[in-house]
């Protein structure tokens, strides 16, 4: 027993001696010049830290960066006229609050990868497409001097194309607590068009990620966190809305690896929120409110807010090889209430979609209003004698609503989402026409009918005149 503790303790104490070693050469090594110089020479790009927190525990407790700032693309002149002065907020890349990372040192021995944290703090990204096409990140994609050499190597190798990833690439299991940033701020700005959109308050984590090559069936996980408002600055030039302001909130799973093939092909499911939002010119909406169906019998719909506004919106989200689906979908606006269901090829921009809405009550008026102008125009010649256009409006309103009293309309969407079509598939609505010739049918069948006994009558009474007259005479002669 003294000897098992003997060797325990002398294992501790080494393991404690390791720590406090590399501990002191982070210390040594890591400081915020050397990173930034480091960084701004692989990056192209003037880069500035206010401070870096090594303490003599930090291979336990992490590592803090605070304060990073990174310019857009800089030549060496460049750089060599900005040293000790700090990046420009006009020029800004990426802004970074501070930065957390913490690893596991004992598992790495056993062969295994344990993140515990790798974090951003408030980081400010501007990406910005200039009118040449090129990215402000552009030159970091190009390849180095190093990697256009080896590239024609390979092409003198002539070696197959390359393979697909697979968890086989894999050397060891991984293993992460959290990864990513809490409120983030993004930017793009298309230079060509004018046109920026912003991510802000975002907060989006991965988290226990378990993945084991070995094991794929049951540690093939990442979780995901998602809390983000997006917007755009400005009007949109082109696409398939003029402007938004979105809340999104999701939680769900990952699956990286194909179970069956064992290549990265995530599968994404998630439960996705809204709890607020606003659209202006929706394609697919302004379809809807233009619908012919509609319009020849009600007219159009324009009556209904160009501004879609709703709160505590949701749906299910399922994602795989740039097919998504939409499921479970409900909103509410001042307007409607709405179910919907869609699936989308991101590929092609092709939609296929099925939309549910029960409009609010005060628009039952204007509809109203809408079929019995459309049935004066309609009603016309002898017709006008005997039907009203209110009278056609009593009727076909009933059409449109529901046990409730409400309007209630579902539709089909196909096409592409810049240009949908839309199809009435309830309520199925007769052609006004159709409602007119009905009433004017039954009007006239009554007509002819009280006709008919006002000539009976009228006959009978005559005929009534003559017996008696005839009776007078007869009576007279004899």
């Amino acid at each position: 027993m003294k000897k098992f503790l003997k060797w325990l303790a002398i294992v501790i104490g080494g393991l404690i001696a390791l720590i406090i070693i590399a501990s002191i050469v982070l210390m040594l090594v890591i400081n915020k010049d050397m990173i930034a110089q480091q960084a701004e020479k692989a990056l192209n790009r003037h880069v500035t830290i206010e401070s870096i927190d090594v303490s003599i525990f930090s291979v336990l407790s992490g590592i803090e960066v605070n304060g990073v700032a990174i310019s857009n693309f800089k030549t060496p002149k460049q750089l060599e006229a900005l040293k000790g002065k700090p990046v420009d907020k006009a020029d800004l890349f990426i802004g970074l609050d501070s930065f957390t990372f913490k690893l596991k040192i004992m598992p790495l021995l056993q062969g295994k990868f344990e993140l515990r944290e790798l974090v951003l703090s408030a980081p400010k990204v501007n990406i910005v497409r200039y009118k040449s096409g090129a990215f402000n990140f552009s030159d970091l994609m190009q390849p180095s001097k190093k990697e256009k050499e080896e590239k024609k190597v390979e092409e003198v190798k002539k070696e197959e194309p390359a393979k697909p990833l697979t968890a086989d690439i894999l050397p060891v299991s991984i293993t992460v607590g959290r990864v990513g940033m809490e409120k983030g701020t993004v930017t793009f700005t298309d230079q060509s068009s004018g046109q920026k959109i912003m991510l802000y308050n975002c907060n989006a984590l991965v988290h226990d990620i378990e993945i084991d090559p070995k094991d794929l069936k049951n540690k093939n996980q990442v979780k995901l966190t998602v809390d983000i408002g997006i917007k755009t600055i400005g009007k949109i030039s082109t696409g398939s809305v003029e402007s938004f302001d979105i809340g999104l909130s999701a939680k769900g799973n990952v699956k990286p690896f194909d179970l069956k093939t064992r290549i990265l092909n995530p599968e994404i499911a998630l439960k996705s929120g809204s709890p607020y939002g606003t659209m202006t010119g929706l394609q697919i909406f302004d379809a809807i409110k233009s619908n012919e169906t509609l319009a020849n019998y009600a007219g159009k719909f324009d009556f209904l807010a160009k501004d879609v506004k709703w709160k505590n919106g949701y749906i299910d989200i399922w994602y795989k090889g740039g097919l998504l689906k939409i499921t479970n979908g409900k909103i509410s606006t001042d307007d409607y209430a709405g179910n919907f269901k869609a699936d989308i090829n991101l590929n092609t921009s092709t939609v296929n979609a099925d939309i549910d809405m029960i409009l609010n009550e005060k628009h039952n008026k204007r509809i109203y209003n809408g079929i019995k102008d459309n049935a004066s125009k309609l009603i016309k010649g002898d017709v006008a004698k005997y039907v009203k256009p209110e009278n056609v409006a009593d009727q076909a309103f009933k059409y449109l609503t529901n046990k409730d009293g409400k309007v209630y309309l579902q539709f089909a969407v196909t096409g592409s989402m810049n240009k949908p079509k839309t199809k009435l598939v309830a309520p199925e609505l007769p052609s006004l026409n159709d409602i007119i010739k009905d009433m004017a049918g039954d009007v006239v069948d009554v007509a002819k009918e009280k006709a008919v006994k006002k000539a009976s009558k009228t006959v009978e009474k005559t005929t009534d005149k003559a017996k008696d007259k005839a009776s007078k005479k007869l009576k007279k002669l004899f």
